[in-house]
């Protein structure tokens, strides 16, 4: 990270320009000292190549937000939402190449289809530049999101758009974002929270330690709701959650444990219908705009990087959720998945997919049998 500073003559107001992500601690540390200054009457401070920023620089920027000493300004998308969703009022600044984007009103709809072919062969230059593989996803999925970010970069050409997209890591980074699916909630499907409560997590009480594998945890909300659930049961101290995503950013969004208090209503109602007895907003530490998860349920959650396509076996779980994963894969690739989850489960172990999901077309019966068939909960073939 490197900064800019200088301040307007005349007068008591500070310009700030970050420059790259804030990485470590001693970064956090001089940002934070540059906001410090008692006699600065406002801050005007531009996070450029930033995507994400630690829990100590949103609680710093959101408070002089508060009391209006700061102006904020945005270069990367991913940042801008976050920010957004937080309350934090901020400024998305666009670089003049893209402003035509905001005057490009074409519906998805209207875009000429693209030949699978391309796609696919694009799918594979990408795997091979990047690292990341999107080979085995529903190509018509993929095809849809590759036009989103067409729309947003306004070039209407897939041959050009392939070469701009394989040229600029930034056109690269807005499809890696339009790919990635970060729909989540607490307690989302509180059926299947009650499972757990009732079924799963009780069977396994009995486990000197026990290991939890969340795959595709997006901002961190379903670790966090299983942290709460365990801490409930008396089982958080002796639990790790393993909690994995695609996406780099959400991983550093669910460390931080910041989330909109927009839903909370939707929040605690799920929460109750699975079970909870006490007050879920106790879990929290409430700001005006956005809440905070209390610290002690984030010490057994390990958030990193990590993709069950590319990345193979990680550990021996005695629990896995993998919801709404495969539903973006194709059939062979949810195999793969499901080969690899096998791999990584506990003899004895429990398997969580989604409620649209299952074992009908993907080869999944080779590994896992119906354990609770409403919920969509397995267990591994060989343990029945």
């Amino acid at each position: 990270m490197d900064l800019n500073i200088h301040y307007i003559q005349n007068s008591y107001i500070k310009n700030i320009s970050v420059i790259g992500e804030i990485e470590t601690k001693e970064d956090t540390e001089r940002l934070l000292r540059e906001l410090e200054a008692s006699n600065i009457l406002e801050f005007n401070i531009t996070f450029i190549g930033a995507n994400t920023l630690n829990t100590r620089i949103v609680e710093k920027i959101s408070y002089l937000r508060k009391i209006l000493k700061c102006k904020i300004y945005v270069l990367k998308r991913f940042l801008y939402l976050y920010l957004q969703d937080l309350g934090i009022k901020c400024e998305y600044v666009l670089k003049k190449s893209l402003h035509a984007k905001l005057n490009n009103k074409t519906p998805i709809s209207e875009l000429r289809s693209l030949d699978t072919d391309m796609v696919n062969r694009f799918l594979e230059n990408i795997r091979l530049k990047f690292g990341y593989d999107y080979t085995g996803y529903q190509i018509d999925s993929v095809i849809r999101r590759i036009n989103i970010t067409m729309l947003r970069e306004n070039i209407s050409c897939f041959e050009q758009f392939e070469a701009a997209v394989l040229k600029e890591p930034e056109i690269f980074e807005q499809l890696f974002l339009d790919l990635s699916i970060n729909t989540t909630g607490f307690f989302r499907d509180p059926d299947v929270f009650l499972m757990l409560r009732n079924r799963i997590l009780t069977y396994l009480c009995s486990y000197s330690h026990i290991k939890i594998w969340c795959v595709g945890c997006s901002s961190g909300k379903e670790p966090y709701s299983l942290a709460i659930l365990l801490y409930e049961l008396g089982l958080l101290n002796k639990t790790y959650i393993y909690a994995t995503d695609i996406n780099p950013y959400i991983i550093e969004e669910a460390k931080n444990g910041l989330f909109s208090t927009s839903n909370i209503d939707k929040d605690i109602l799920n929460y109750q219908k699975s079970g909870g007895t006490r007050n879920f907003v106790d879990y929290f530490d409430l700001n005006d705009s956005y809440m905070k998860i209390k610290s002690h349920l984030q010490k057994n959650i390990l958030f990193f990087q990590h993709s069950v396509i590319g990345n193979g076996i990680l550990n021996e779980f005695q629990l896995i959720l993998c919801r709404n994963v495969l539903i973006y894969l194709t059939p062979q690739t949810q195999e793969k998945v499901l080969f690899t989850l096998s791999k990584s489960l506990d003899f004895t172990g429990f398997l969580v997919l989604g409620k649209s999901e299952g074992m009908l077309l993907n080869g999944g019966h080779s590994f896992f049998v119906n354990y609770l068939a409403k919920e969509k909960i397995y267990r591994l073939k060989q343990s029945i």
